[in-house]
């Protein structure tokens, strides 16, 4: 009883002085919040899983009534969840489709039968899904490889997404496709969309495609490390918020040394 009692007084203590995710600079709420909370926001976002777990975008939209957002999300189970985390409204917008040439493709996934074999399994085990069969298998040093199954999905190029959605403009764009990201990334039109932020992850690329996001970046944006993810910065925000980022952020050197 007395540990129970201890363990609880500790958690209520790490919730009471633990800042909000939006309040550390190391986390993209934080700059997502800074740029545009109070005004309007487009967002765009590739890979939206659930859209809440661990999700940088998920409590600032439901906070933010200006922003708007089009969500996409290709695996027909999560995409079901993310549309039940978020409500009805007209600002909110789902695609059930995968980003990549258009054509329809296999998509690997893990079923839920991996938690009923490892019940330690992180939270984040069913969210994962991937073009890129190995990008599945590599995780949890191959405990999920009997549990990755596949499916064929609907798919779409970018530009013919935001068409279709009628998307003009973009101030926030996060991708997380579990290594599809450049590929995801490379069909954005700079010339027609400027996002003021674009989060995406880059752990899973090969060092060819880091070179190549970074090079497709370079004459626009400033980019910096958070964790996993590249969170690129547009030369046109404001400068007072981008000598803040240079103060409070790991800037990534556009030459290419391993990271």
């Amino acid at each position: 009883m007395l540990k129970r009692i201890i363990n609880k007084i500790r958690r209520e203590y790490r919730r009471m002085t633990t800042p909000p995710r939006h309040k550390l600079a190391t986390n993209p709420d934080y700059w997502f919040n800074r740029c545009y909370a109070g005004g309007d926001a487009s967002v765009v976002q590739i890979g939206s899983n659930d859209g809440k777990t661990g999700d940088p975008l998920h409590a600032l939209l439901l906070c933010q009534p200006k922003w708007e957002a089009l969500f996409v999300e290709p695996i027909p189970y999560i995409f079901a969840k993310l549309k039940a985390n978020y409500p009805q409204e007209s600002r909110f917008r789902f695609a059930n489709v995968a980003i990549n040439d258009g054509s329809r493709m296999p998509f690997y996934y893990v079923t839920g039968a991996a938690k009923e074999a490892y019940p330690e399994l992180p939270y984040w085990y069913d969210q994962l899904g991937s073009f890129n069969r190995d990008h599945l298998t590599t995780h949890l040093d191959g405990k999920l490889t009997p549990f990755v199954e596949t499916m064929e999905v609907e798919g779409i190029t970018l530009p013919g997404l935001l068409h279709q959605t009628t998307v003009t403009s973009i101030d926030i764009l996060h991708i997380d496709c579990e290594g599809y990201d450049w590929k995801v990334l490379s069909q954005l039109d700079l010339k027609k969309y400027r996002p003021g932020l674009i989060l995406f992850e880059f752990h899973h690329l090969s060092d060819e495609e880091l070179m190549a996001a970074k090079g497709f970046l370079a004459n626009h944006y400033r980019i910096y490390r958070l964790g996993i993810d590249y969170l690129a910065f547009s030369l046109k925000l404001d400068e007072q918020l981008l000598a803040e980022a240079d103060q409070k952020l790991k800037r990534v050197k556009l030459e290419f040394p391993n990271e």
